[in-house]
């Protein structure tokens, strides 16, 4: 472990690790808080729950802060920008193999807010065993064509896999939505209707989402990644 971060008592108490890296990222010590992260991806606790409980409560909190004006947007950018930095060397920092599922997953973006939450959920996915890709905020990309063009994507990365196959859209954007949804369910013919599609959004257009043809929406990216395990268990039943 880096001796410069701030200690890690044992038992890990969670809480307490959560709010020191929270403190480190406030008042600007990016490489402290690298280091709590650094190190626990060598204790015991699964990098699952490094990113459920340490940086995503953290990314929370910092959001509030932002918008009751604690932090400006730059300063926000900022300590955003290393939490997403570090939940992407979650994925990178390899401590044991994690067994591959036959499962598949194209993950994508529909408006700038959930964008984070998108590439959160795909490096989750990726822990868990998932072939996750992760195809980043697609809302000022739409066009005539953009349709076609997103779904030769899906068809080419998961039509022919073995296993289960998921689109997952994150997006606050109302239209966007309805365009990615209405744009991936017209694919499921083509899988013989074996495509799953899950959205993420918030609370403004749940009720939107539950009116789409779609198999799962939530406002809550924990629950996704529930809804995801439980598909996968399913298919081998």
């Amino acid at each position: 472990m880096d001796k410069d971060a701030p200690q890690i008592e044992f038992p890990i108490n969670i809480h307490n690790l959560q709010q020191k890296f929270l403190d480190c990222l406030v008042q600007g010590n990016e490489s402290q808080a690298i280091n709590i992260i650094s190190n626990l991806l060598f204790s015991t606790i699964s990098k699952e729950r490094i990113i459920f409980d340490i940086i995503l409560p953290t990314l929370n909190i910092l959001n509030d802060m932002y918008d009751r004006g604690k932090i400006s947007e730059s300063e926000k950018l900022l300590v955003s920008n290393t939490a997403i930095d570090l939940v992407l060397m979650t994925k990178f920092v390899s401590t044991t193999d994690t067994p591959k599922l036959r499962a598949y997953s194209v993950v994508v973006s529909g408006s700038e807010e959930a964008t984070y939450l998108a590439r959160i959920a795909s490096v989750t996915l990726h822990l868990m065993g998932w072939h996750s890709l992760y195809l980043g905020n697609v809302e000022n990309k739409i066009d005539p064509f953009f349709d076609i063009d997103i779904q030769r994507l899906i068809s080419k990365k998961l039509k022919n896999v073995n296993g289960l196959s998921a689109v997952m859209i994150f997006s606050f954007n109302a239209n966007t939505l309805k365009f990615l949804s209405n744009t991936v369910n017209a694919l499921r013919k083509k899988f013989e209707n074996n495509l799953r599609i899950a959205v993420y959004t918030n609370n403004d257009l749940l009720q939107v989402s539950h009116e789409m043809d779609v198999d799962y929406s939530t406002t809550e990216l924990r629950a996704l990644i529930d809804w995801a395990k439980d598909e996968y268990r399913n298919t081998l039943s």
